[in-house]
């Protein structure tokens, strides 16, 4: 495997280096990071045993592919102090929300390989889905080994980038959406008498044990509602109150949200 940069070891960054490294795709001595506060990249040296620099431009020299995971409005100065580092043998993968292929390409030209990547936080439990766009450079990058970086910590997906702004809406900010649902299911739980405790659990269990059923059983999300929803039953009656409330149209345009943000990040 070649040596990865890992720029930036914030919350996702920090959730695909876990993922890594405990999926065993990467080795210790395969990674380098770099993280400007100091009592940060000592404790990231110390948590998991790697390499930690101070400066951009020394970790991408000594990396073949570079992880842009700072935060958008930090990742051109970045790029800037990188970009006489990345030659066609070099791959830059940037998970900058909001930032463009083209305008990473205005940073760092056209030699090295541009990949624009949009993960998710559960990538910290190696359950993410990430798409992602390609733009080769001056010499063609083998993608395999992007492919496994980002299969390393769950799905990945080669999009358009022209889909990005809706793919950023739908999965990147998507487990927000669950966590909130989940937030209001265990709130609801104790509001009418169940302790903390249980209501977590039955919420928490009950999201996770979803999700692993639509995964694994191919079925349809509208097949399994379904299966769940017994004439007259319980079921059919808390779904009644979410369509009457406009559920779905509520999504469609918390989607429509995000996504237009993403689009003005983009511009």
């Amino acid at each position: 495997m070649k040596k990865v940069g890992l720029l930036g070891v914030g919350n996702m960054g920090e959730a695909m280096l876990r993922g890594w490294l405990s999926s065993g795709f990467l080795d210790k001595n395969n990674i380098v990071a770099c993280e400007k506060i100091d009592e940060k990249r000592k404790n990231i040296a110390d948590k998991y045993s790697i390499h930690v620099l101070e400066t951009p431009g020394a970790t991408a020299e000594l990396a073949d592919i570079i992880v842009l995971a700072v935060k958008p409005q930090d990742s051109k100065e970045v790029l800037e102090n990188i970009a006489h580092y990345l030659d066609a043998r070099k791959c830059l993968v940037s998970i900058a929300a909001g930032l463009s292929i083209a305008s990473i390409r205005k940073l760092i030209g056209t030699k090295a390989c541009v990949v624009r990547v949009m993960p998710n936080i559960c990538a910290r439990s190696l359950a993410s889905v990430s798409a992602y766009s390609v733009s080769m450079g001056d010499h063609k990058f083998n993608l395999d080994d992007i492919k496994r970086l980002l299969g390393a910590f769950g799905e990945a997906i080669e999009v358009a980038e022209d889909w990005m702004n809706l793919i950023t809406a739908i999965s990147g900010s998507g487990p927000a959406y669950f966590f909130y649902l989940t937030e209001a299911l265990e709130n609801a739980a104790v509001l009418f008498g169940l302790d903390k405790d249980a209501a977590e659990l039955l919420a928490r269990e009950t999201l996770w044990g979803a999700g692993k059923l639509l995964k694994e059983s191919g079925s349809s999300p509208h097949d399994l509602r379904m299966a769940v929803s017994s004439p007259g039953g319980t079921t059919v009656a808390a779904i009644r109150e979410l369509e009457d409330g406009g559920f779905a149209e509520l999504i469609k345009r918390a989607v429509h949200k995000a996504m237009n943000r993403a689009k003005e990040l983009t511009e």
